[in-house]
């Protein structure tokens, strides 16, 4: 079989010790590609060009190489002649930039012809786009994000490190953890479209899973003390009365939420293609649920009840979402706290995650059902038992819970009368008009 070609690389060798090029060879040397040291190669093409190349490992642990200047040009500022010393030094750079700090040296090489751009610079240049269409509050607070982070403001985007993030953080995580916490997302955002952008390369040093998690306390344990308001759950018939009489979007999507004991995300973010109306279910994909210690989400498939039916065929199906945004400009879900102001605007005092937990105090004390631990808790997607017991239960308990959460619907919400749904939408349209 013949062998494949190859580009000769050329190198003289002093016994085992590879001797470096000097600068007569620079410009006598044939076609080829001629080995330096320390990665630095001159390659000598058939036109006469001579470039400067260097080869590494990206940090992918691929090979490659990059060509970044033609032996005798200028620097990139205008100054000395990029002679073998100049190249050597700018391998150095490249090398010193890919082992210490990350950078891809094609990054840093782009990042120098371009200028670069500080990490404010490229904040503004980005978010604005990413809050059209929805509120101006989504606008302010990607503005107070950036405003909290001050010492990340000129820092080169390419040259951010988990370091940079881990200290622009520290100043408000455990004093404003839920702040903090979402200051890091925008980050991770950034420095994400930075990257598709080619403006930086290598992991994302505002990533939690993997890196920061091992760096910071967890944000939620920082909240707990705080916790969620939950109302008695004698109180929730009344709170459902007060939603029903609310004609906003808001209102149906907290309705349906609390009928399926769902959390927050997982009813704003609905979709129509999740809802099998035919078998009664939602199946709430993998991505859009909790994720929890080092366990990988799972679908979670949600029994409805015929009150949660009603609810969702109610909604027009003007695109994905089952309950859009009624204050949006675009079809976008609502934000967490639409939710809460409709459940505050009904006098109880609860939050959505409240409401779980008046579910799981209602489904204990229930004394007419007598319902089993594990039925509650997987009601709402709690794993329950050890690694052992896990890994042997897989039954989706679908009959038991579908029984829970229609006695759960039952007792918060009792079906609707003609005369009550035809009041709720003459009270919508007076409301759209």
């Amino acid at each position: 079989m013949a062998a494949k070609a190859s580009v000769p690389v050329s190198g003289k060798r002093k016994g085992n010790v590879k001797v470096a090029l000097n600068s007569n060879q620079v410009k006598s040397l044939q076609a080829g590609v001629h080995a330096d040291t320390g990665g630095l190669y001159l390659v000598v093409r058939a036109s006469g060009d001579r470039v400067w190349a260097f080869r590494f490992t990206d940090l992918e642990g691929k090979r490659a190489q990059m060509e970044f200047a033609k032996a005798g040009d200028r620097d990139s500022a205008g100054g000395d002649v990029l002679t073998l010393s100049s190249a050597r030094e700018k391998a150095r750079e490249y090398k010193v930039a890919l082992k210490r700090e990350g950078i891809d040296p094609r990054v840093k090489k782009r990042a120098t012809a371009q200028g670069s751009k500080t990490f404010k610079e490229f904040a503004e240049e980005q978010y604005p786009d990413w809050c059209r269409g929805l509120s101006k509050e989504e606008l302010s607070q990607w503005q107070r994000s950036i405003r909290d982070v001050p010492s990340l403001h000129e820092k080169k985007v390419h040259e951010i490190t988990t370091e940079h993030v881990l200290e622009a953080l520290k100043r408000t995580w455990t004093v404003k953890p839920v702040t903090a916490s979402r200051t890091r997302q925008r980050i991770e955002r950034l420095m994400d479209a930075a990257k598709a952008l080619k403006l930086r390369s290598g992991e994302n040093p505002a990533a939690w899973r993997g890196n920061l998690k091992h760096l910071l306390p967890s944000p939620r344990k920082l909240n707990r003390k705080k916790g969620h308001r939950s109302a008695p759950y004698t109180k929730m018939p009344q709170m459902m009365t007060g939603l029903r009489s609310d004609p906003g979007n808001a209102a149906r999507c907290a309705e349906v939420g609390i009928l399926t004991v769902s959390r927050s995300q997982e009813i704003r973010l609905m979709e129509w293609t999740e809802l099998d109306f035919e078998a009664k279910t939602w199946m709430v994909p993998a991505e859009k649920m909790k994720i929890k210690g080092d366990l990988e989400p799972k679908p979670h498939l949600v029994p409805l009840s015929h009150q949660a039916i009603e609810i969702i065929q109610s909604m027009r199906r003007t695109d994905k979402y089952v309950f859009p945004s009624d204050h949006a400009e675009e079809h976008q879900p609502f934000r967490a706290n639409a939710l809460v102001g409709a459940i505050e605007r009904t006098a109880v005092k609860s939050s959505m995650h409240g409401c779980r937990t008046s579910f799981r105090n209602w489904g204990a004390d229930n004394k007419e059902h007598n319902f089993r631990r594990e039925v509650l808790e997987f009601c709402l997607s709690h794993r329950v038992g050890d690694e052992a017991e896990l890994s042997y239960w897989d039954s989706e308990m679908i009959q038991r819970r579908r029984e829970v959460l229609q006695a759960w619907a039952d007792f918060i919400k009792s079906r609707e009368s003609g005369k009550q749904q035809a009041e709720r939408k003459r009270q919508k349209l007076r409301l759209v008009a």
